[in-house]
């Protein structure tokens, strides 16, 4: 392969991975259903909190998660947490409950959404407003699933975090930028 092939290839696979979509926060707008919002997607490594055969050894998942911020036109707003797994064939389906760890305080959250196609299973969560400055501020962010009677835990690298916590604080002030102002007497700090 010549020098000019590798720099072609080189500069190909640059522009491939500039373009993803994984860990970078992207606008997001539907005219015909008039929502605004945000979209993060991030591919994060899960691991089973159970030992499997040989000592030591854990059992490793992919897991994508998408976190959708939504602003309709009357101005409601949803926070979504969409959990995909890849599982071999013959595992159970993952529990209806997420466990949100941030800084040691956990959160249970119910699912709102199931689908399976045999391979991959999705979970949705939505995220109460009142855990987003809270999620915002995290140091420290996890999260468990359970697969059957089998715990998945996530544990969100630095990088990760920062862009949850960054897409998190990008939500909240789109929320309340539509919010009406509260009146000068009425400021609470």
């Amino acid at each position: 392969m010549t020098m000019k092939h590798s720099l072609l290839i080189g500069g190909f696979l640059l522009f491939l991975f500039s373009c993803a979509t994984t860990n970078r926060i992207i606008e997001i707008e539907d005219s015909f259903k008039e929502i605004k919002g945000i979209k993060l997607a991030q591919n994060l490594k899960a691991y089973s909190s159970e030992q499997t055969e040989s000592f030591g050894n854990r059992k490793y998942y992919d897991l994508k998660v998408n976190y959708l911020f939504q602003q309709f036109k009357k101005g409601q707003t949803i926070l979504i947490a969409e959990f995909q797994i890849t599982t071999p064939v013959g595992v159970g389906e993952p529990d209806s409950i997420l466990f949100l760890n941030l800084d040691q305080e956990k959160i249970r959250l119910i699912s709102t959404e199931y689908k399976y196609n045999g391979k991959l299973m999705t979970r949705k969560f939505v995220i109460p407003e009142n855990l987003w400055v809270s999620i915002a501020n995290s140091q420290k962010i996890m999260y468990r699933l359970y697969e059957g009677k089998e715990g998945v835990d996530v544990k969100l690298k630095a990088s990760e975090t920062a862009k949850v916590k960054e897409f998190f604080r990008q939500a909240i002030k789109r929320r309340d930028a539509n919010l009406p102002p509260v009146p000068e007497g009425q400021k609470k700090w």
